[in-house]
C-alpha cells in the first residue's frame, strides 16, 4: 500500500472513487479542476495498482480548504482517510498556512477531531428548480463576468473569505463562462459575483441582501434544472427559498488553527465547492 501524490492519470479511476464514495456520477470534469488548481496538494493512496482512498487541499496565502477526503467504501475504518488528511495537512503547514479549514461529513467528523480540527460554523445545503423574482431596473447592473473581472472580483471577495482566492475564481469565471455574474454599484465597483456551474450555484458573494438577490434573479433566469447550494450565511438561505430552493442537510465546518477574521460585509454566501472552499 502506497501513499503518493494524485495526478491527472488518475481522474478517471478517482472520479469513480468519489462516486462510490459520495454517490451519484463520477465528476472527471471536477477532479480535473481541483488539481488544476493546486497540482501539488492531492493525494492518494493506492493497493496492489488500485486506487482506494484520496484527498488533498488547496492553499491561499496563510489559509488553506481541506477537501474531497473519500475513501473506498469497503476500505473504511482502516487508517486510510487519516493517512491522506495527515498528508494534505502537513503538505499545506509546508506552504505556510497556519488555518486549515473544511466541510465534515457526519462520517468524517471523529477523525477531525482526533487531527485537532474544531467547529467553525455551519454550512446547510439547498436544493430546488429555481424560481426566480421578476426582474427590476437594477438588474441592468448585472453583467457577464468578463476576464477583466476578476483582479476586482478577487479584491471584493477576499475580506468575505478571508483569503485571496483570484486562481480558484479566475478558473470558475473561465470553466462557466456562460453562467458567471458580476454585479456593480453606481460608482461602478463591484458589489457582487455568482457563477452558476453544472449543478451548483456558487461561489456567491454579495455586499448586501438587495445585491445578493438580484445577482440569483439574473443567473437563474432561465435556468430549469435542479441545482444544489453550499450556503455559508443565513441570508444566502432566505434569498434561495424565496426562490424555490428546499432546505436539505447541514454539516459542520471545522478548522485547524486560528479563527480567520471575516468583515460583516461583503458576505460569503455560497462555496464554490465543498471540496475547495
Amino acid at each position: 500500500m502506497d501513499l503518493r501524490r494524485l495526478t491527472f492519470d488518475d481522474v478517471v479511476a478517482g472520479a469513480r472513487l468519489t462516486a462510490a464514495a459520495f454517490g451519484g456520477e463520477p465528476r472527471e470534469a471536477r477532479l480535473r479542476r481541483y488539481l488544476t488548481l493546486e497540482p501539488e496538494g492531492w493525494f492518494a493512496v493506492e493497493d496492489e495498482g488500485r486506487l482506494v482512498a484520496l484527498g488533498g487541499a488547496v492553499a491561499f496565502g496563510r489559509l488553506a480548504w481541506l477537501g474531497l477526503m473519500v475513501v473506498e467504501p469497503a476500505r473504511q475504518r482502516q487508517g486510510l482517510g487519516r493517512i491522506v488528511a495527515r498528508a494534505a495537512i502537513d503538505w499545506a503547514s509546508g506552504r505556510g498556512c497556519s488555518t486549515i479549514c473544511l466541510i465534515a461529513t457526519p462520517a468524517g467528523i471523529p477523525l477531525y477531531r482526533r487531527l485537532g480540527f474544531v467547529p467553525d460554523g455551519d454550512s446547510h445545503e439547498l436544493t430546488g428548480a429555481p424560481r426566480p423574482l421578476p426582474l427590476t431596473r437594477e438588474a441592468s447592473t448585472v453583467r457577464p463576468w468578463s476576464t477583466g473581472d476578476t483582479p476586482e472580483v478577487a479584491r471584493f471577495d477576499a475580506p468575505a473569505f478571508g483569503a485571496d482566492r483570484s486562481r480558484l475564481l479566475a478558473t470558475y469565471a473561465s470553466e462557466f463562462s456562460e453562467s458567471a455574474w458580476v454585479v456593480r454599484d453606481e460608482r461602478g465597483r463591484v458589489s457582487g459575483f455568482v457563477v452558476v456551474q453544472d449543478d451548483l450555484i456558487g461561489p456567491w458573494c454579495a455586499a448586501d441582501e438587495r445585491v445578493g438577490g438580484r445577482l440569483l434573479d439574473v443567473a437563474l433566469r432561465g435556468v430549469t434544472r435542479t441545482l444544489r447550494v453550499g450556503v455559508v450565511d443565513a441570508l444566502g438561505a432566505q434569498l434561495l427559498a424565496l426562490r424555490g430552493f428546499d432546505a436539505g442537510r447541514s454539516l459542520p465546518r471545522m478548522r485547524l488553527g486560528p479563527p480567520v477574521p471575516r468583515p460583516a460585509h461583503p458576505r460569503l454566501l455560497a462555496h464554490a465547492s465543498y471540496a475547495v472552499g
